[in-house]
C-alpha cells in the first residue's frame, strides 16, 4: 500500500484528537497528498502523461457540498471537475483524480471546496511539460449494437471499458461496470437518439427510460463532450487514424460536458471521460429515432 503524508497545517486539524470549540465556527481545508502515486508541485510531465492528485479536506462546521478542480492554461480556466457532494462528519473528503498533461509549457491546478454555510478553501499547483511524450495505449470495440428503451431484441447496458454489453436479465452483479446506455426521446420537437450514464438524474432521467437503474448501490456518471459532438469537431479520418490516446485525450472539451448527450445521430463522433478517468470516442454507426429501435457504436477507449 503507498503511504502519504498530508500537509502539516491539514494534518494536525483532520487526524489529531483535539476537541473542536463548539462555540467557534471552522472552516474546511485542503490539502493534496504525497507520495509516489501522486504529482508534486513543479513536476515535469510529458505530453500525454498521467497527472495524479490526492484531495484530502476537511469540512468545517457545515457538510462538504463542492468540488472544483480547474486547469489554468494560457490564462484560461478550464474546470475539469465541478462535483456536488455531500460529506459530513469527522471523516472529512478524501479522494484521488487522474488527467493527462496537454501541451502547455505550465499548468497551473487549483482545488476548491465549499461547504455549507457556503464556507471555502482552495489549493494550488503548478505542473511543467516535460521531454518527449507519454500517450498510451487504446482498446477498440468496432462494433456495439444497443437497443433503445423498448428494444428487447440486444443489450441495453454498456461497459465502456471492456466492450461487454448487459441486459435485464443479466446486470445484477455488474451495476458498478456500466458506465453507457442510450434511449430515444422527445426534445425541441424532434426524436433524438441519446446517449446517458446511470448516475444522471436532470430534466429526462436516465430512471425515467431505465426505472431499475433507481436501485443501483452503485451508478457510474460517465461525462459526455456535447459541444464537439454538436459541432463535429472530430471527424472520421481523425478517428479511425487514432492508434494511441492523443486524440482521446485533446478531444474532451470538460467545460462543456454532461450525462447526457442528444442527437447522437449516424456518424456522429462524442468524446467522453468515465467515472474512473478514462477518455475515450463514441462514433455512431447507426441511431434509430424509435424508442423500440437500436444503435451501433464504435468505441476507442484508453487502456
Amino acid at each position: 500500500m503507498v503511504r502519504f503524508t498530508i500537509t502539516l497545517c491539514l494534518s494536525i486539524c483532520l487526524f489529531t484528537s483535539c476537541k473542536k470549540d463548539d462555540d467557534k465556527e471552522l472552516v474546511p481545508l485542503i490539502a493534496l497528498k504525497n507520495g509516489n502515486n501522486y504529482v508534486q508541485n513543479d513536476s515535469k510531465i510529458p505530453v500525454g502523461g498521467k497527472i495524479t492528485f490526492g484531495i484530502a479536506a476537511t469540512t468545517g462546521s457545515a457538510p462538504l457540498t463542492n468540488l472544483r478542480i480547474s486547469r489554468i492554461v494560457n490564462g484560461e480556466k478550464i474546470k475539469e471537475i465541478d462535483l456536488g457532494i455531500y460529506i459530513n462528519g469527522d471523516g472529512g473528503f478524501s479522494e484521488d483524480f487522474t488527467f493527462y498533461k496537454s501541451s502547455a509549457e505550465v499548468e497551473l491546478w487549483e482545488f476548491f471546496v465549499m461547504n455549507a454555510n457556503r464556507d471555502s478553501a482552495i489549493i494550488s499547483r503548478t505542473i511543467l511539460l516535460g521531454e518527449g511524450s507519454a500517450y498510451g495505449d487504446i482498446n477498440h470495440y468496432p462494433s456495439l449494437k444497443i437497443g433503445m428503451q423498448n428494444n428487447t431484441e440486444f443489450p441495453n447496458y454498456v461497459d465502456l471499458h471492456s466492450g461487454a454489453l448487459y441486459s435485464n436479465n443479466n446486470f445484477t452483479g455488474q451495476e458498478d461496470e456500466i458506465d453507457l446506455v442510450g434511449f430515444v426521446y422527445e426534445t425541441s420537437g424532434v426524436m433524438s437518439p441519446t446517449l446517458c450514464c446511470p448516475a444522471y438524474t436532470g430534466s429526462s432521467s436516465v430512471t425515467t427510460h431505465y426505472p431499475e437503474i433507481a436501485n443501483w448501490a452503485v451508478r457510474n456518471a460517465t461525462s459526455y463532450d456535447y459541444y464537439s459532438s454538436d459541432n463535429d469537431l472530430v471527424n472520421s479520418v481523425e478517428f479511425d487514424n487514432a492508434l494511441n490516446d492523443s486524440l482521446l485525450v485533446v478531444s474532451f472539451k470538460p467545460g462543456n460536458v454532461s450525462g447526457l448527450c442528444k442527437y447522437c445521430y449516424t456518424s456522429r463522433i462524442i468524446p467522453f471521460r468515465t467515472a474512473d478517468g478514462k477518455y475515450g470516442l463514441v462514433r455512431v454507426k447507426y441511431a434509430d429515432t424509435v424508442n423500440d429501435g437500436y444503435m451501433e457504436l464504435e468505441i476507442k477507449i484508453q487502456q
